[in-house]
């Protein structure tokens, strides 16, 4: 488990903040909250890097081993909706309730510290420690603790993060808003009760067809599933150009088969040359006897 690089009184300190604070900034935070001028800008490209990295490489890490585990990718639309709603600070607004963040079936994880105390990294690291107090097997938190960071950050069928920080004002302090979007969303619930994240098994062993690539990066303890970079599991020869979306090969002038195997020596002067077959079709007027045809001699009569 990856712990962060902080002094063991800064991390418990950390914890316990977290622990308080929870996902419900409206009952933490009064709604009187004001807003402060945003930091600058989004997160830019190292920080996005950095949490998606950290994202994927605490999913490969959970205990017992995810069998349908989903490699997450940035998305830049729930990056400026997570930036949007960290923007807002903990203050509840209509929006909030119904509409376009409910519609779009948008997983949340959210925190709300005091200016300095923690970076993002920090932050997701101690969300992905709540996992310490989820019991896999009874599907449940331990009593009077909070398990939904974990749950949604390791949410098998989430596919898609997006992250955004803004710094807000209370008062006098200053507060910093972290907030993680996530598609889809997790934490769906039957009967009144959460179902678990993942089904747990070798890794990438249920990776469905449309998923069936594992990926792992040096840093990773298991697999994750992807779409496979190369579908089709197969390579064009002698610089042939693979459709992925057929699984057919465009081979360069000279070469036909399947893969771009074979060569051909034909030359077509006075027609078209058949890629599959390695002939040519001749123009109106053209032909010879021999086969292949090459198209160069003016077909003779037939009396």
């Amino acid at each position: 488990m990856l712990h962060p690089e902080t002094s063991p009184g800064r991390g418990h300190l950390l914890a316990v903040l977290l622990a308080l604070l929870g996902t419900a900034w409206a009952e933490v935070w009064p709604p009187q909250l004001q807003e402060q001028a945003p930091m600058a800008g989004a997160l830019n490209r190292k920080e996005s890097f950095l949490l998606l990295s950290l994202h994927n490489r605490l999913r490969s890490w959970v205990q017992p081993p995810a069998a349908d585990m989903r490699r997450l990718d940035w998305s830049d639309s729930l990056a400026q909706l997570a930036q949007a709603r960290a923007a807002l600070c903990g203050t509840p607004t209509p929006s909030l309730a119904s509409g376009l963040w409910r519609t779009l079936q948008v997983g949340w994880n959210m925190q709300l510290l005091p200016a300095g105390l923690a970076s993002f990294v920090e932050v997701v690291s101690l969300w992905f420690a709540e996992g310490q107090r989820y019991s896999h097997a009874a599907g449940e938190c331990a009593r009077n603790a909070t398990c939904t960071h974990y749950t949604q950050l390791v949410w098998a069928t989430s596919s898609q993060l997006g992250c955004g920080r803004h710094l807000c004002s209370a008062g006098q302090a200053a507060i910093e808003a972290f907030v993680c979007a996530y598609s889809p969303r997790g934490n769906w619930e039957v009967n009144g009760k959460t179902i678990v994240p993942y089904k747990k098994g070798a890794w990438c062993s249920l990776c469905t067809a449309s998923v069936s690539g594992c990926f792992k990066a040096w840093d990773h303890a298991g697999g994750l599933c992807e779409v496979p970079r190369n579908p089709c599991r197969m390579s064009c020869q002698n610089h042939g150009r693979l459709n992925i979306s057929t699984c057919h090969c465009h081979c360069p002038p000279g070469y036909t088969g399947r893969y771009c195997q074979v060569r051909c020596s034909l030359q077509c002067v006075h027609g078209r040359f058949r890629e599959e077959e390695c002939s040519c079709v001749c123009d109106i007027g053209y032909g010879e006897p021999s086969a292949p045809p090459r198209c160069i001699f003016p077909s003779t009569p037939v009396t």
